[in-house]
C-alpha cells in the first residue's frame, strides 16, 4: 500500500510551474500552460470531530475511496494523539522537556487519493490533528536524554496497543487496495493520465513521474504564498485528471471490500464491538476527541 504523506516537496514543483510564465523559461517536465482554478474558495481545511456511526466504521477500518480515507487518515491520526498524549503526560510526572517529535497529522495514501481534498487545497496541505501540545508545555522542564527518550517510548507504546486494536485486521485490506492498480481496467485508464496532465503544462510518463518531479524541483523555493496558490492549481489539475480513473477504480475497491467483509464479518463484528468504546475511553481519560479531515 503506497503511502505518500503530504510534503513540502511538492512546492517545488508548483512554484516552478507558477513562474514559468513571469520568467519565460521552462523547467525539464513543465511547460507554461495554465493550471486550472481550484474547486471552491480558498480556505483552510478543517477537522470534523465525532465519531462516525453505522456503516461508516466499516469504511473507517477499511477505505475503498477517497472520502472513506479520511475517516482512516482520522483513526490514525488519533492513534498519534493518544501516543503524544501519554508522551506529555510521562514528561509531566517526570519533569523534562518533551522530545522533538512530529506533531500528531493526517496523513493520505497514494492508493487512495482523495481528490475532493485535493483538488480544492492542493497537494501540500496537511491539516495537523487536534492539538495535543502547547508550545509553554514544550519548553517546560529540564533536558534529560534518558527520561526523554523512555517518555518517547511510552507513548509509541500506547499508539501501538490502539493501533493493535484494527492493524490486524486492516493489514489484510490493504493489498486488496493496492491489487487494483494491477487490474488491467485500472491500469487502462491511468494511461490517460499522462495526456491530461500535458493539457495543463505538466509532462510526464506516469503518476510516479509526476510525483518525481515534483521531487526534482524542490530546489530554491522561497515564496510561501506563491508557492501555496500555485500548489493549488497543480493540486486541480492532479485532481481533474485523476477522476476518471478514480471512476474506474473506486467500484472495484468497493466490490473488493464487499468480498472481504464476507469473508471477516465475525471479526468486523467484533471490532465494531470494541473500537468506538475504546475511542470514547481513550478521549475521557486523555482530554482528546476523535476528529477526521474534510474538505
Amino acid at each position: 500500500m503506497k503511502k505518500r504523506p503530504i510534503t513540502a516537496a511538492v512546492l517545488g514543483a508548483v512554484v516552478a510551474a507558477a513562474a514559468l510564465t513571469g520568467c519565460g523559461g521552462a523547467a525539464p517536465g513543465l511547460s507554461a500552460a495554465p493550471l486550472p482554478t481550484a474547486q471552491g474558495p480558498v480556505r483552510p481545511p478543517t477537522v470534523a470531530r465525532g465519531l462516525p456511526a453505522g456503516r461508516d466504521l466499516t469504511a473507517m477500518v477499511l477505505p475503498a475511496t477517497g472520502a472513506d480515507s479520511r475517516l482512516a487518515q482520522g483513526l490514525d491520526g488519533f492513534a498519534q494523539l493518544v501516543g503524544h498524549a501519554r508522551l506529555q503526560e510521562c514528561a509531566e510526572r517526570a519533569g523534562v522537556r518533551l522530545p522533538e517529535v512530529p506533531p500528531p497529522a493526517y496523513i493520505g495514501w497514494s492508493d487512495l487519493p482523495d481528490l475532493g481534498f485535493i483538488g480544492r487545497h492542493g497537494l501540500t496541505m496537511s491539516v495537523s490533528a487536534l492539538p495535543s501540545a502547547s508550545p509553554s508545555g514544550r519548553a517546560a522542564g529540564r533536558t534529560d536524554g534518558a527520561a526523554q527518550q523512555r517518555c518517547g517510548t511510552e507513548g509509541r507504546t500506547a499508539a501501538k496497543e490502539f493501533r493493535d486494536l484494527y492493524s490486524p485486521l486492516q493489514s489484510l485490506w490493504w493489498p486488496e487496495v493496492s491489487a487494483v492498480r494491477d487490474d488491467p481496467r485500472a491500469r487502462e485508464a491511468l494511461r490517460s493520465l499522462p495526456g491530461c496532465l500535458a493539457r495543463y503544462g505538466v509532462e510526464v510518463e506516469d503518476e510516479d513521474g509526476f510525483f518525481a518531479l515534483v521531487d526534482r524541483t524542490v530546489q530554491g523555493i522561497e515564496d510561501g504564498a506563491e508557492a501555496a496558490r500555485a500548489d493549488r492549481g497543480l493540486g486541480a489539475a492532479y485532481a481533474a485528471c485523476m477522476a476518471p480513473v478514480e471512476a474506474v477504480r473506486e467500484p472495484l475497491r468497493t466490490a473488493r471490500r464487499t468480498a472481504f467483509e464476507a469473508a471477516h464479518r465475525d471479526e468486523l463484528r467484533a471490532l465494531e464491538g470494541v473500537l468506538p468504546t475504546r475511542i470514547r475511553e481513550l478521549e475521557r481519560r486523555h482530554g482528546l476527541a476523535f476528529g477526521h479531515p474534510v474538505p
